[in-house]
């Protein structure tokens, strides 16, 4: 039981701004529990948005509610993945040779790319999603399971994409990763996407899922063929990417 909690609190620690007031050791069994914990982590900031969207919706303009819908969870996640999006958008449009553009996207500074690139995906979700709302007042619920699903996808590309370097925290993570995260990653689709059929349709749903495990191997291939596998900032790139192309399923399919 303190090891199941000590993960819990582990991955709070890492992957959100929760303060958690205690240094965790990075233990193997716990690394591998933080992630087949993380989609639990996009549920939970899944419902924190949408009681923040519920309670607002009565005061608040259409446009207004989906900017603040964007903006919570990257709040909640201290803006850990929009950072890996704009290293890696640095990173594949510096049309360096591939371990020149491993180089780009150490350097913490930020370029022009990696802006463009935030702000065209967090534009073109902003479409899909006030679209979404505005089609079908349902589509709400959806803002609780797809960060779930998207945590799944992107832990599905750490374990089953080989890491472009030895260093890193993809590298890091993926020492621990067993068969058993897989299962679990597995069995959390299913609840999710069943949950989605119930809230929305069954069509809805099973666009979700063939979007989701398309989306993986889209991934994998493009990593491979951009850096030679991926990094922490691909991983980053890749649920910020997941979320928005699971939004504009939705906006398609509502």
């Amino acid at each position: 039981m303190k090891n199941l909690i000590l993960s819990v609190l582990f991955t709070l620690q890492f992957f959100s701004i929760i303060p958690v007031h205690r240094e965790i050791e990075p233990t193997p069994s716990r690394v591998r529990a933080s992630l087949s914990w993380l989609p639990v982590i996009g549920l939970g900031f899944g419902a924190v948005n949408l009681l923040f969207i519920t309670a607002l919706q009565p005061v608040m303009s259409p446009v207004t509610l989906v900017i603040v819908a964007l903006t919570i969870p990257i709040v909640l996640s201290g803006g850990l993945h929009l950072d890996g999006l704009m290293d890696t958008g640095d990173a594949y449009f510096s049309y360096k040779e591939r371990d020149k553009r491993l180089d780009v996207m150490k350097d913490p500074r930020t370029g022009a790319f990696g802006v463009l690139v935030l702000l065209a995906v967090l534009a073109l979700r902003f479409v899909f999603m006030y679209e979404s709302f505005r089609s079908e007042a349902s589509a709400l619920w959806l803002l609780v399971l797809i960060p779930a699903l998207a945590r799944v996808a992107m832990v599905g590309v750490l374990g089953h994409v080989p890491s472009a370097k030895n260093t890193g925290l993809s590298s890091f993570f993926q020492q621990s990763y067993r068969t058993g995260v897989t299962w679990s990653l597995a069995a959390m689709s299913v609840f999710l996407l069943f949950g989605a059929s119930l809230l929305t349709s069954l069509n809805v749903s099973i666009a979700l899922g063939v979007a989701a495990i398309a989306g993986i191997f889209m991934i994998k291939m493009w990593s491979l063929r951009a850096f030679g596998g991926i990094t922490g900032d691909v991983c980053g790139a890749a649920l910020e990417g997941m979320v928005t192309l699971l939004w504009l399923i939705v906006w398609i399919f509502i």
